[in-house]
């Protein structure tokens, strides 16, 4: 709707907080994306698990993948495959977190202005979730 849930994670490439958005990775080792890949597997429905997965355990947020829809896919070049798929959730409901070890994040939810500010002012520092969230606000007005 009118409010975007972001993270606040300690992170340690920026040397403190951050705000980002729920989620991870699709596969945890490249063994698993490997066979994946060789078993023909449709990495946008992989890619829909895990970003429901990341929701309950970042923010506490239960989503049922039919309640997910896909945003965009962001391509990081011709020579790395380290794609970043987008969604946003229709319904949910809160679950209990399950952080990883050295997991240190809180939820907020912000209203569009705020997250266009953030997005330009440095606040969400990972810039290709920056990019896909300034298209999504600029959408929804």
């Amino acid at each position: 709707g009118e409010r975007i849930l972001l993270s606040k994670e300690d992170r340690h490439e920026v040397g403190g907080y951050d705000y980002r958005l729920p989620g991870g990775k699709v596969f945890d080792t490249l063994k698993e994306y490997t066979l994946a890949l060789e078993s023909g597997i449709d990495i946008k429905k992989a890619a829909t698990s895990a970003a429901a997965k990341e929701a309950r355990e970042e923010v506490g947020l239960a989503i049922e993948t039919k309640n997910l829809s896909f945003f965009h896919k962001s391509i990081c070049g011709t020579t790395i495959e380290w794609d970043l798929f987008y969604f946003v959730a229709s319904k949910f409901s809160t679950a209990e977190k399950a952080f990883e070890e050295g997991e240190d994040i809180d939820a907020e939810f912000f209203d569009r202005e705020t997250v266009k500010k953030m997005c330009l002012d440095g606040s969400i520092s990972e810039e290709r979730s920056a990019l896909v969230l300034l298209r999504y606000v600029s959408l929804q007005n």
